[in-house]
């Protein structure tokens, strides 16, 4: 292998898991975050609306940003915009500024992961082999060591204590390591803007991929925001046991994006979306109900059969997003940098609705009910695979 994508491999490694850090390490603080800014469940749905807003608003410029600096120079800028949005988070006064914090925070995080994708699918091209979705499984092993070490921080430092120091070690980290990646400013691209329509195969193409990236997401982000909550406040199970099922399905991401290179190379993407989706959904559902169902009479049975499920989740959303990345990469006569910007809009709009979808279920019914949409949301990702393939040419 070449010496070049050899560091850029590492770089990207790294670069992968210090971002994970930062979803991991703001999700397992949500409920003392919650509790403390006295937030209902519907309250705490709105304020991740923020993140579609960022969305909405970095995906107008990225493609851009892209094409004019490279991808370096938008990973700096990422680099220094996503501390602002999380030491917002950490400080915050009221549930308007976790608003605004997860605002900012989404679009630094959009304009250090829009950069690291473009120059994974130029190693692959190069190197002739997969890497994206051991990249995501990096990821997820940063989201699991932040939930890991911030468990044994529950109850000891405080939530903002905590985030500043995770939003300035990999604040450090990411410019550091940014010195070993690759630029690329999509010089096999025209140099002008080249419109995207949303109508026609490509248009239609490019729109379900971004479903498909959204349904992921959200059944991905359906599990860690909310999996605290529910087992706190559905099991009743307190302390640092309630990051159990956290813990479990990142575990379960781990496992499968790390296998998912190997088996996206043998049996292509859409095989391995179709099979995850339906077998994650339907173990996570059976397994839902059955804990739910005895916790009254044997709770540590329950516990044990909802962190089974989770884990089994995990397993089943592990390969969607990178799969559906990768889907899109394979798709020819598109820019993939504007896309890729529009794919990742139109995922990061589902926070729009459904994690206030979610907390207004909960509200109305419980909890129980509100994780049903995740679950629902993850055999969706089943499905897309099929839909897409008619406009692949």
């Amino acid at each position: 292998m070449d010496v070049q994508i050899k560091k850029s491999v590492r770089a990207l490694r790294i670069n992968f898991f210090f971002m994970g850090v930062l979803m991991g390490g703001w999700s397992t603080r949500i409920p003392e975050l919650k509790t403390a800014l006295k937030m209902s469940d519907a309250t705490l749905g709105r304020t991740l609306i923020g993140s579609a807003c960022g969305a909405f608003l970095i995906s107008r410029v990225i493609g851009t940003l892209i094409r004019e600096l490279g991808t370096k120079k938008t990973f700096y800028l990422g680099s220094l915009v996503f501390p602002l949005g999380y030491l917002t988070i950490a400080f915050a006064p009221n549930a308007y500024f976790v608003f605004l914090g997860i605002f900012f925070f989404v679009i630094g995080y959009l304009l250090l992961d829009n950069p690291l994708t473009i120059i994974t699918q130029e190693i692959e091209r190069k190197a002739d082999r997969k890497y994206l979705s051991g990249f995501h499984g990096f990821w997820s092993i940063g989201t699991l060591a932040a939930a890991f070490f911030g468990s044994f921080l529950i109850g000891r430092v405080r939530y903002s204590i905590h985030l500043t120091g995770i939003a300035v070690i990999v604040f450090a980290v990411l410019l550091w390591n940014a010195r070993l990646l690759e630029n690329k400013k999509n010089e096999d691209e025209p140099t002008e803007k080249k419109e995207l329509p949303w109508k026609g195969n490509i248009g239609y193409f490019v729109l379900l991929i971004g479903i498909g990236m959204m349904v992921s997401n959200s059944a991905e982000f359906g599990a860690t925001d909310w999996s605290a909550l529910f087992l706190r406040d559905v099991l009743s199970i307190t302390g640092q046991l309630y990051v159990g099922a956290y813990l479990a399905f990142e575990i379960g991401m781990i496992l499968s994006r790390t296998l998912g290179d190997k088996y996206i190379h043998a049996y292509g993407p859409a095989a391995v979306i179709r099979m995850c989706g339906f077998v994650g959904s339907l173990s996570w559902l059976v397994t839902m109900l059955i804990g739910v169902s005895i916790d009254h009479f044997n709770r540590p049975a329950a516990y044990c059969i909802i962190l089974l499920g989770y884990f089994i989740a995990g397993c089943g959303v592990g390969p969607l997003f990178p799969g559906f990345i990768t889907i899109l990469g394979n798709r020819s006569g598109i820019e993939m940098s504007v896309a890729l910007s529009r794919a990742f809009l139109i995922s990061t709009l589902g926070f729009a609705f459904i994690p206030a979808t979610i907390g207004f279920i909960s509200d109305a019914t419980t909890l129980t009910y509100g994780m049903m949409l995740p679950i629902a949301l993850l055999f969706i990702a089943g499905v897309l695979p099929k839909l897409t393939a008619r406009f692949a040419r």
